[in-house]
């Protein structure tokens, strides 16, 4: 009996042992920065006091007197660039502000850049129906501009923005006119403009998706292409 009760002990000395030193990997950690590279820091704009190293390809990242490091959704903080890194559960503030490029592995809370191609100015045109909001067929995105706001919609999450360059902020709402718009005017149309009337009426096909006049008739705005007849 006493020798059953001393493997247990061993069995449950082990398994402790075990799960410490899993624990202390998962707080203490190393970034796993590529030999003989020194980071170059370059500060991010719009994120105030936040600076990325873009030559060491990971993210990594500098914040006053404290370096961070994302790996695998987990993030680590440590003093010394070459540690100890210690596992954290939240960022500073301004990291919220990082823009979703600046990431190997962007968080859920990454803003990202609007993919307008590069070159390309975007053309604003009116959308009939929603007063105010203007929308950029060329630029072949969900980017709207209303005020002197900049509107970006991508996988359902919208974002805005003071500057068509950003920082982009996630917001959870959009103002009430946008819910105006109609479907085609959408290349992702969200949940509250699936089923609105197109109102294209006897046009060949929704704006936003035509490259030309047809018989010399102004169609919508877009990328206008000629109509089968």
């Amino acid at each position: 009996m006493q020798a059953l009760f001393r493997v247990l002990m061993l069995v449950v000395l082990i398994t402790g042992l075990a799960l410490s030193a899993a624990w202390a990997r998962d707080q203490q950690f190393s970034p796993p920065l590529p030999p003989g590279i020194t980071p170059q820091w370059a500060p991010i704009p719009g994120a105030p006091g936040v600076q990325h190293a873009p030559n060491t390809n990971t993210d990594l990242f500098r914040y006053g007197q404290r370096y961070y490091f994302q790996h695998d959704a987990k993030w680590y903080q440590a003093r010394n660039i070459a540690g100890p890194w210690q596992r954290i559960q939240n960022v500073p503030r301004s990291f919220h502000q990082v823009q979703a490029n600046y990431f190997r592995q962007p968080p859920e809370w990454a803003a990202p850049m609007p993919p307008v191609p590069p070159g390309i100015t975007p053309q604003w045109a009116p959308i009939p129906g929603a007063p105010g909001v203007h929308y950029a067929p060329n630029a072949n995105t969900d980017l709207f501009r209303y005020g002197q706001r900049y509107y970006y919609q991508h996988d359902g999450k919208w974002y805005q923005a003071g500057n068509i360059s950003g920082p982009w902020q996630r917001v959870q709402n959009v103002p009430q006119n946008f819910h105006q718009i109609e479907a085609p005017y959408f290349k992702q149309p969200p949940g509250w403009a699936k089923g609105k009337k197109t109102g294209w009426g006897e046009a060949p096909m929704p704006p936003g998706q035509m490259n030309k006049n047809e018989e010399g008739r102004q169609m919508p705005p877009g990328q206008m292409k000629k109509s089968d007849p």
